[in-house]
């Protein structure tokens, strides 16, 4: 096997269909049994692809969209809105890791780049990310990066099941760099 550096580099429309893919695939291993099978084996793929090619076809002002490639791989991507929350702040709405890249470092390596553009257009705002309770990995991946579980509460996912949700929550976007 051939290691290739991993980069990172801002995403594209054109990224689209990669990002939607490695974003189902992801919900299918990970949130089985926390959101309906019908929807992860039948219109996640469709919905993602909405999604990502809305986001990346016109992207707000505030959205921060990142992906992480090897070998002409992508393998992982984090999408953020800065200032999202008039309470809670900028966003993280979304961090995502091909499976067999977990635990090398990509989503530190993504969550830090998403951190470096938040303390540039808003270092004074508080950051937060919604975590499905049921995703004991998740939820320790941010405890390690130093969030605070700041309440849980049912939320409706895009497949219209529900499922608790806990917020994790840093006072500023510097805390995730060690700060």
């Amino acid at each position: 096997m051939v290691n290739h550096p991993i980069a990172l580099r801002a995403a594209h429309v054109d990224d689209a269909e990669r990002i939607a893919s490695l974003h189902t695939e992801s919900w299918r291993r990970t949130y089985r049994g926390m959101m309906t099978d019908e929807f992860l084996d039948g219109g996640a793929l469709e919905n993602r692809r909405s999604v990502w090619r809305q986001r990346l076809g016109a992207p707000a002002a505030n959205q921060y969209v990142c992906i992480a490639h090897e070998g002409g791989e992508t393998i992982a991507f984090i999408c953020a809105f800065a200032d999202h929350d008039p309470v809670w702040g900028s966003y993280i709405d979304n961090l995502h890791v091909v499976y067999g890249r977990h635990r090398h470092g990509v989503g530190r390596a993504l969550m830090r780049s998403a951190a470096e553009w938040l303390c540039r257009v808003h270092p004074e705002r508080g950051v937060y990310v919604w975590v499905m309770e049921g995703n004991a990995a998740a939820r320790t991946f941010y405890e390690r990066l130093g969030a605070t579980n700041g309440g849980t509460i049912d939320l409706e996912d895009p497949g219209g099941g529900h499922a608790p949700n806990c917020r994790y929550v840093w006072a500023r976007p510097d805390l995730l760099l060690g700060g």
